[in-house]
């Protein structure tokens, strides 16, 4: 059943990360029209063909996920699917994940970032008679999968069959199967405040180690550590998301893109007020005080089955 979820599922939803990623947030023009919103998105999927195409080893694709808000533009004639929600502002103390517009996301990625570009600049330029660029945000492999603070990212995420459980829709109208839940934001570092803390500590934070990514034993690892907070766990059993992060910036500023796939958004939403709400012993995600969030928006990125009417 998972395996014929998959072959529904838009392909950038349930693969790897690449070694390069652009992330375009649009949001709807007042006056767009469903019309030629349609006729656009059916461009994209040839503008998506055209450019991978000209090298097909850097298996280029395109993600492109609907909001809440941005549904009825899209999709006026199909439910909006059944857990799709707008992203709730959270805040505790000085901790803050706003909630930002976005009404379409499209993640490209591919093994080179000139195709990303130029994909970005057609699909960019194709949006612009109904909908706004509000970011564009360049994301890269670091090292060997590293973040801007230099501890690997993406360690668990799941693979093969159980990715596919973690990450497709089976539990909604038909057409919506195949489907995925989707939550973006971007992360600041605060770079020179992290490098001021020791080594030891920072492991602390993020619950690995650094040079070699061991998950810390138990009776070492803080109940604040990173990976203890922002994991899932429902009945004694830990639920998996899929992490397609990457990061971003320069000397300047840099950070995190945190692009998270589910079958449920309850799984983020969970993950994203464990990590900012202190407990009863007062324990919050400790990561939280060396990086800030920019921006939150959930999405649903629809089946590839119901793309494909764009081009019908």
């Amino acid at each position: 059943m998972n395996s014929q979820l998959a072959e529904r599922a838009q392909p950038g939803a349930i693969s790897n990360p690449n070694t390069f990623a652009e992330y375009l947030t649009f949001v709807f023009k007042e006056n767009s029209n469903t019309d030629d919103v349609k006729e656009i998105f059916a461009k994209i999927q040839v503008i998506e063909k055209s450019i991978a195409q000209k090298d097909l080893t850097a298996q280029l694709s395109l993600t492109i996920g609907i909001s809440n808000h941005g549904w009825s533009t899209v999709f006026p004639d199909i439910q909006v699917p059944a857990l799709l929600h707008d992203f709730i502002e959270m805040k505790d103390g000085e901790r803050h994940f706003p909630s930002t517009p976005g009404d379409v996301f499209i993640m490209i990625k591919s093994e080179r970032m000139d195709l990303n570009f130029q994909a970005a600049k057609y699909i960019a330029a194709a949006l612009q008679p109904v909908a706004t660029l509000i970011e564009d945000i360049q994301g890269f492999k670091y090292l060997d999968n590293r973040d801007m603070i230099d501890f690997v990212d993406g360690t668990e995420n799941p693979k093969d069959e159980a990715r596919y459980n973690a990450v497709l829709v089976a539990d909604d109208s038909d057409i919506h199967q195949g489907g995925s839940y989707l939550t973006v934001q971007r992360y600041v570092d605060r770079q020179g405040l992290w490098d001021k803390q020791a080594t030891e500590y920072q492991e602390q934070v993020i619950g690995r180690t650094k040079l070699d990514d061991i998950e810390l034993d138990d009776d070492v690892k803080p109940a604040w550590a990173h990976n203890n907070k922002s994991k899932v766990i429902i009945d004694d059993q830990e639920i998996k998301m899929l992490r397609q992060n990457r990061p971003f910036g320069n000397a300047m500023e840099h950070g995190t893109m945190f692009v998270g796939f589910a079958a449920s958004p309850e799984i983020l939403d969970i993950s994203l007020k464990q990590m900012i709400y202190a407990d009863d012993n007062g324990d919050y995600d400790r990561l939280l005080d060396f990086v800030d969030a920019k921006t939150g928006t959930h999405y649903f990125i629809p089946s590839q089955t119901l793309m494909n009417t764009f081009a019908d």
